[in-house]
């Protein structure tokens, strides 16, 4: 046991961290559908080492803000789509990967970027689009202002900044960690919603140069670029309704106001690029259509009825319907609507959706099967080898299921359900230690791997007293003694975090 759980922490060396894993099924559309000659700006002049390890520990606090108090949508499948999209976008104007891609569980129409390359995104957004190429905008767009650094750019004060340019977003994340919930939510959503002349918003040249970049980028990776001004136009068009009823104005347009010239600029600009090909565009169609779908469901934005309209001519409402019908213990008709779908049995989507099926009935071993036959075909798909790894732990392989998972759980690794995992599957190998050594090595790591969780959620206080359990658990036997460093490494990561004011 001792010498299988030296394994599991020596075999993190093999893989990188999260964060900066490439996944290793392409989107469908990778090369340039425009013969236009790109010139991106740089983006990694005038930035110093103090700004970027500083404008990380922004988008690190941020991450724990969010997760703290706001409703994030968590689902690996969805996660893996959308961190892909843009870490393909980002790759194309900067040499620094994104801190994190996350979706929040809100409907209302609303995007940010954070310094230091964190991005956010409503599921809003996704529900009230027509095609992965005008999600893609939005985050091209967020992109494009990380990358021009407009946020430092601004201004030259550090807290002005973080007061002016975060738009209010930090000041909801703030209210998020004082504990009123509705209040962060509230603030959340109207985040950037001042006017031009006040705190919220960008400048009108950097929202037109964010426009210029992301469309460029854009076309780069190969999406449409006309996806960007007909996705603000429908924007403008939607606030323009709005305000004659006097309703809600969502977020994005209040951040990110749209002039008539610039909407001009923006589709003329757009003209000179070249479409993606139609087999390109039937692709893009397939995966909206799956990504559409399945956030609608997990955002409870759908129902049964709906969904089963749907799914007589959409794959990804079936999709849907099948977990839909999973959740409501109807076993034998979610496999029978996932038969209907044409889609490859290995596509991730269909052994993911195969698993949750199976998960809801608790055949863990049937499940581990399907994970195992789809995993190492796509060995660096997170969502694949979160799925196996949690399969594993409830069909009692804790050992395993740790080797899956050390590519995520290595040290500063942000991913809470990697940890999550791990800390039951280390509680696991505690209860099937066969020696009392083993025992407290196996409750070490799940005391550490809760305190991760802990310090992703902004509980600091908590994470510290898990890794005080752990050093009393250390101090009890030689060879556990011999984990006090990785332990003090993890107590000075805490701090600095607890300490850290924007």
């Amino acid at each position: 046991m001792i010498a299988l759980l030296s394994m599991i922490m020596s075999a993190q060396a093999m893989d990188l961290p999260y964060r900066s894993m490439q996944p290793s099924q392409p989107l469908p559309i990778l090369q340039p559908q425009s013969s236009a000659n790109y010139q991106l700006p740089s983006s990694t002049s005038g930035q110093g080492f103090y700004d970027k390890y500083r404008n990380e520990q922004i988008a690190a606090w941020s991450l724990r803000q969010i997760h703290a108090s706001l409703p994030v949508i968590d689902d690996p499948w969805v996660n893996q789509v959308l961190t892909q999209m843009a870490g393909q976008m980002n790759g194309v104007v900067r040499t620094v990967p994104l801190y994190h891609t996350v979706l929040l569980n809100d409907t209302n129409i609303n995007a940010f970027a954070v310094p230091g390359g964190l991005i956010g995104i409503n599921a809003g957004v996704i529900l009230s689009t027509q095609s992965i190429d005008e999600v893609a905008s939005v985050l091209a767009h967020e992109i494009a202002h990380i990358s021009q650094r407009h946020y430092e750019h601004r201004l030259d004060n550090r807290k002005q900044l973080l007061a002016w340019q975060l738009g209010g977003l930090l000041a909801a994340l703030a209210a998020a960690s004082s504990g009123d919930s509705d209040a962060a939510l509230v603030a959340m959503a109207s985040s950037q919603a001042a006017s031009a002349e006040t705190a919220a918003n960008h400048s009108r040249e950097h929202e037109r140069e964010a426009d210029r970049v992301g469309m460029q980028i854009l076309a780069q990776v190969g999406y449409d670029a006309e996806a960007m001004p007909r996705f603000f136009a429908k924007m403008q068009r939607q606030l323009s309704l709005n305000q004659a009823k006097n309703a809600f104005v969502p977020s994005f347009v209040q951040s990110h106001p749209f002039t008539a010239e610039r909407l001009s600029e923006a589709t003329t600009r757009a003209k000179s690029y070249r479409r993606p090909s139609q087999k390109a565009l039937h692709e893009q169609a397939v995966l909206f259509d799956q990504l559409y779908w399945r956030v609608k469901y997990l955002s409870k934005q759908t129902s049964k009825t709906e969904l089963i309209a749907n799914a007589k001519q959409s794959q990804g409402a079936s999709l849907a319907l099948a977990m839909h019908l999973a959740d409501n213990g109807a076993f034998d008709e979610a496999f029978n609507q996932l038969d209907l779908v044409s889609l490859d049995k290995h596509e991730p989507v269909m052994c993911l959706t195969k698993s949750h099926i199976l998960a809801a009935a608790k055949r863990h071993a049937d499940r581990v099967a399907v994970l195992q036959n789809c995993q190492p075909i796509y060995p660096e798909r997170r969502d694949l080898r979160l799925a196996l790894a949690d399969a594993l732990v409830a069909d009692s392989q804790p050992t395993q299921a740790l080797l899956m998972l050390t590519p995520l759980t290595k040290d500063g690794s942000l991913d809470i359900l990697a940890w999550q995992t791990a800390y039951r599957a280390y509680e696991q190998l505690a209860g099937q230690a066969q020696d009392e050594t083993a025992k407290k090595l196996a409750e070490i790591h799940a005391l550490r791997s809760r305190s991760q969780i802990e310090l992703w959620h902004g509980e600091y206080t908590k994470a510290l007293q898990s890794l005080a359990q752990a050093e009393q658990i250390a101090q009890t036997d030689p060879k556990a003694a011999t984990l006090s460093t990785l332990l003090k490494k993890d107590k000075e990561q805490i701090n600095t975090a607890k300490d850290f004011k924007p």
